[in-house]
């Protein structure tokens, strides 16, 4: 059950680093450009170089850092996908998206116990 717990958690916390690395960009103005999506797959190239040094993150307020920080590099690579249906977006725009990725990351952090109790369910149903 705990890999559900924190393949959900880490779920959320890419959702929620995409949100912010499409709102950030949007709230200083740059719209859609080349040069910002090939910035952003660079950043995940750089982060997923990174991995094994950020997984040494220490724990923080009873939360591994390392454990979620090894996946940061997704969430360039996400916002480039999410950058890359919307090649001529405006800043407004980015924001936009950017909401959307966190809300989507929020209603999976909110869904968490739904998904851990049909999970729950379901096992203890195949155990019989």
């Amino acid at each position: 059950m705990d890999d559900w717990q924190e393949l959900t958690l880490r779920a959320t916390v890419v959702l929620l680093v995409t949100s912010a690395v499409l709102i950030g960009p949007g709230l200083v103005g740059v719209g859609a450009s080349l040069p910002f999506m090939i910035a952003l797959v660079v950043l995940g190239v750089g982060l997923a170089a990174l991995r094994s040094e950020l997984s040494s993150l220490p724990t923080a307020l009873g939360h591994d850092l390392g454990e979620y920080a090894r996946d940061l590099w997704l969430a360039p690579f996400l916002a480039a996908v999410l950058f890359a249906g919307y090649p001529d977006a405006s800043p407004a725009e980015l924001q936009a998206l950017g909401g959307f990725a966190g809300f989507v990351g929020m209603v999976n952090y909110f869904l968490r116990p739904v998904y851990l109790s049909v999970f729950s369910v379901l096992t203890r149903t195949a155990a019989r």
